[in-house]
């Protein structure tokens, strides 16, 4: 039976000044990132300032660091429709930070967050399904979002990997593929809408009503215990140089006439 684990990233995003583009995970630009000023903006409702706040709780940059204080503020963010924010409360979840680890609610946040086109829970969510990480290994569903994270350029190794351990299964590659069509079609369709919070306590795998597709076998197991094992990368090959011709043997002089 194949196995594989695939390391689940997180990737901090700090309090910066000024306005700024990023990558597809950068984190919200405000004007002011004083504290005073982000709080100015929380109490007034505004869900990037709280983002902003949970992020300083979380990691300890410019707050005293509190995870359950970090939580309060993305519950905030997640209602005021910050997709990041409910990505950042699966992390929360996954991980055991602020409260105990609910894999289960980790994998329901990251699919909310996934649809609603955040990079990083796409990988995270696609990394729990094929590894099994507190949750039932789906390698069609897995892989689709390892596709989707790969387009966005969040590790497309992770894709590349579940494709090897799939080589001879192609109908799943296939299925696979099918999925992330089905999901990129979602994810369009949800652009520009508020991402459901909170989100429903029970929904068919796409977060939506209807029947979910058909795919194929699909593995349930019991949820091991978690682990983050890191994904093994390969080092370049060891290639010698080409050995160098023999030297050509030396001209010896022309005799002379009429010897």
């Amino acid at each position: 039976m194949l196995s594989l684990c695939l390391c689940v990233f997180v990737v901090p995003m700090p309090l910066r000044a000024g306005a700024g583009s990023g990558g597809p995970d950068a984190a919200p630009q405000l004007l002011s990132t004083s504290l005073p000023e982000l709080q100015r903006q929380a109490a007034k409702g505004d869900g990037k300032a709280c983002l902003q706040l949970g992020l300083a709780s979380e990691t300890g940059d410019g707050l005293k660091q509190d995870y359950v204080q970090a939580r309060g503020w993305y519950e905030k963010a997640a209602a005021g429709g910050v997709a990041e924010a409910i990505y950042r409360l699966g992390h929360l979840d996954q991980e055991g930070l602020g409260g105990a680890a609910d894999p289960l609610r980790a994998e329901q946040l990251y699919r909310v967050a996934a649809l609603a086109d955040v990079p990083l829970a796409q990988y995270n969510l696609g990394a729990m399904l094929v590894s099994a990480r507190g949750v039932p290994r789906d390698w069609v569903d897995g892989l689709a979002w390892l596709i989707l994270a790969a387009r966005h350029q969040v590790n497309p190794g992770g894709e590349q990997q579940v494709r090897a351990h799939l080589a001879d299964r192609p109908a799943f590659i296939a299925a696979a593929e099918r999925r992330a069509a089905e999901l990129s079609k979602q994810i369009e369709a949800r652009r520009g809408q508020q991402p459901p919070w909170p989100p429903p306590a029970e929904e068919d795998d796409d977060g939506l009503s209807g029947v979910p597709p058909p795919r194929p076998e699909k593995p349930r197991i019991a949820a091991p215990k978690m682990e983050a094992p890191a994904i093994p990368t390969l080092p370049p090959p060891d290639i010698a140089p080409p050995a160098a011709p023999p030297a050509a043997p030396p001209l010896e002089p022309p005799a002379p006439a009429g010897k």
